[in-house]
């Protein structure tokens, strides 16, 4: 016998069983007492009529307990947790079916407490975190950002910001980011969040400038010892020998004059090489707090026809304060030059305090030409550079954690600007 496909059609042929075989026995009664019509047709209304209606009764009574259940458990899967829909009831099996769904409904209670303390947990971890992090929602807008990611973008508030607004896109189903020119460079961990039937991610901006600064200074600091270890050995018997042949000529000869240029430029090479074994050689800072109006009298001692202009009074430093000195000693070099080079004068140290400290120097000269060869060891503009004095210097500041850029100002001339961290 195939199964019935309902509950209520299998209710009702089983209900039917005993209803027909009630109206056969009555039919056989009638037919043995040789009772009329009118008499069999009374005798079934007055038997079969009250057990069509309990059955009936019965039929709506257990349906609508099933119904009772349908609407509690909608309640649950709304997140109402009050069971009053079998509150009549206080005894029997739907009475323990109550306070099953009764101990269901504070359990799931307990649990979405227990899910908003995490998610409050977490949303508190995160905005504790030092790098940007962003919680999109299903339409790829920002739902929560952390305070590192308002400060990455210079903003109050990204609430409901579309992701092509803070440079994200998609690429091969991962999330990347436009790198500006200047910013630190990021990588991006996707990571899905669930909230009921909202599904949220979750971007964390992971820094890869320590790692790459790291390759970067790895290699070079390679291509240092290899050239002091080849070029040195090369030139340094070439010098030798020119100067003993120059020695053995007569002083204004043609044979002299040209030894003399050998020897100029083999020195001149042996003193590129020894320059940039500084970088290799460059001692860890000694880090220390230092007060801003320390520095700033420092400053004005070592550099006094500088105009240094500090905005804050207030607050420290922590930095290593001769290194600094060292830095900034390269920096004012460089504007000098550039000064003389435009025929002007004139070079301003401006110090001011927001997230990190910021010291920018700006000069009057030409500006900058190619800023994206500024930092490549062995470029130099100048006749006589060695390409060592910008890539020094941001060494030094990196090494206590700023960083130094060179850009153009607005009035002309170039800025340089350090970001050093403050101190606790």
């Amino acid at each position: 016998m195939a199964r019935s496909s309902s509950l209520e059609r299998r209710f009702i042929i089983l209900a039917a069983i005993p209803l027909g075989t009630l109206l056969v026995l009555l039919l056989a009664i009638g037919v043995y007492l040789r009772l009329d019509t009118l008499s069999q047709v009374t005798l079934l209304l007055l038997v079969l009529g009250p057990c069509i209606w309990a059955l009936c009764s019965l039929y709506q009574t257990v349906f609508d307990a099933f119904d009772s259940v349908a609407v509690q458990l909608d309640s649950l899967a709304s997140e109402e947790f009050t069971v009053w829909h079998f509150a009549r009831y206080r005894h029997g099996r739907i009475y323990a079916l109550k306070e099953d769904l009764r101990r269901i409904a504070t359990r799931i209670s307990n649990k979405r407490a227990e899910y908003a303390h995490h998610e409050s947990f977490v949303f508190d971890l995160v905005n504790e975190l030092h790098s940007p992090v962003v919680v999109l929602d299903g339409h790829a807008q920002v739902y929560h950002a952390n305070p590192a990611a308002l400060a990455h973008y210079h903003q109050d508030s990204l609430l409901g910001v579309a992701t092509k607004e803070l440079g994200l896109y998609r690429h091969q189903h991962q999330w990347q980011l436009h790198q500006g020119q200047h910013q630190t460079r990021y990588k991006i961990d996707c990571h899905s969040l669930k909230r009921g039937a909202r599904h949220y991610q979750l971007l964390v901006y992971v820094s890869i400038e320590q790692p790459l600064r790291n390759t970067e200074k790895e290699a070079w600091q390679k291509l240092v010892k290899v050239l002091n270890h080849e070029v040195r050995n090369s030139l340094t018997p070439i010098y030798s020998l020119t100067q003993s042949l120059r020695e053995q000529q007569q002083a204004h000869s043609l044979q002299a004059q040209m030894l003399e240029v050998i020897e100029k430029r083999a020195q001149h090479l042996l003193n590129f090489v020894a320059s940039y074994s500084k970088l290799s050689q460059l001692p860890q800072p000694q880090l220390q707090a230092i007060p801003i109006t320390e520095l700033v009298s420092r400053l004005q001692v070592l550099l006094p026809h500088i105009d240094i202009d500090c905005q804050s009074h207030s607050g420290r430093l922590l930095i290593d304060p001769e290194q600094l000195e060292q830095a900034l000693l390269n920096l004012v070099r460089n504007a000098e030059q550039a000064n003389t080079l435009s025929g002007t004068e004139g070079i301003r140290l401006a110090i001011s305090k927001h997230n990190q400290w910021q010291l920018k120097l700006y000069d009057n000269g030409p500006g900058i030409d190619n800023s994206d060869n500024l930092f490549v060891p062995f470029y130099s503009t100048k006749t006589q550079g060695t390409g060592i004095g910008l890539v020094l210097s941001r060494e030094i500041i990196r090494a206590q954690g700023g960083e130094l850029t060179l850009t153009n100002h607005s009035q002309g001339g170039a800025l340089a600007q350090i970001c050093l961290p403050k101190a606790k």
